[in-house]
C-alpha cells in the first residue's frame, strides 16, 4: 500500500457511519412531524400549514407569528419562489386564509398558549403536556420545574401558560 492512502475496508467504515448519521438524522425528523400539531387551531388550511411549514420548520415558527394577510402572502410566496415550496395556487389561498384568520394582527390566540409554543416548544413536542391533565395549581408546579430547569419567564407568563393548561388540559378531561 502506498504510504498515506487508507485501505479500501476504511473507506467502508466511514461511509458506513456517514449512511447511519444521514438515517439517524431523517429518523429523528419523521418522528417530530406533527409533535406540535395539536397546538395548531382547527380550521380549513390548518392541515396544508402543518405539511408544507414543516417540511422545511417546527410549526412553533409559524405557532408565535402575527402578521397582516399581505405580509402572510409575502411570507408563503417568498417560500415558493425563494425555496421552491410546492404549494400551488389553491393550496397558497388556503394556506394564507388560514394563516391570516388564525395567526393574525389581531388575533385572539390565547397568550398562554403563544408563550407555549415561543418557550416550551424550544425543547417539548405537545406530547409533553396534551397527555397530562391536571388542574392550575397542577400546571403552576409543571412550569416551575422548568424555571428550575433554566426556563425564563415572568410571572405573568408563568400564569397565563398555566391558565391555558387548566383550561386546555383539565383534570379529569379524557385523554
Amino acid at each position: 500500500m502506498i504510504s498515506g492512502l487508507k485501505s479500501p475496508d476504511s473507506y467502508f467504515v466511514i461511509d458506513t457511519a456517514v449512511l447511519l448519521i444521514i438515517l439517524a438524522s431523517m429518523f429523528a425528523a419523521v418522528a417530530a412531524f406533527g409533535q406540535d400539531t395539536a397546538s395548531m387551531p382547527a380550521g380549513d388550511g390548518s392541515d396544508m400549514v402543518t405539511v408544507q411549514c414543516t417540511n422545511c420548520h417546527a410549526l412553533s415558527t409559524v405557532l408565535v407569528k402575527r402578521a397582516s394577510p399581505q405580509v402572510w402572502a409575502e411570507t408563503v410566496d417568498r417560500m415558493v419562489t425563494t425555496y421552491m415550496a410546492p404549494i400551488n395556487d389553491a393550496d397558497r389561498k388556503r394556506i394564507i386564509d388560514y394563516l391570516s384568520t388564525n395567526f393574525g394582527e389581531g388575533s385572539s390566540y390565547n397568550p398562554g398558549q403563544q408563550v407555549l409554543a415561543e418557550q416550551c416548544f424550544r425543547c417539548h413536542g405537545d406530547g409533553m403536556w396534551k397527555d397530562m391533565k391536571t388542574d392550575h395549581a397542577g400546571w403552576l408546579s409543571v412550569v416551575y420545574r422548568m424555571v428550575g430547569q433554566g426556563g425564563i419567564w415572568t410571572p405573568e407568563q408563568i400564569n397565563a401558560i398555566a391558565d391555558y393548561l387548566s383550561q386546555t388540559y383539565p383534570a379529569g378531561a379524557s385523554k
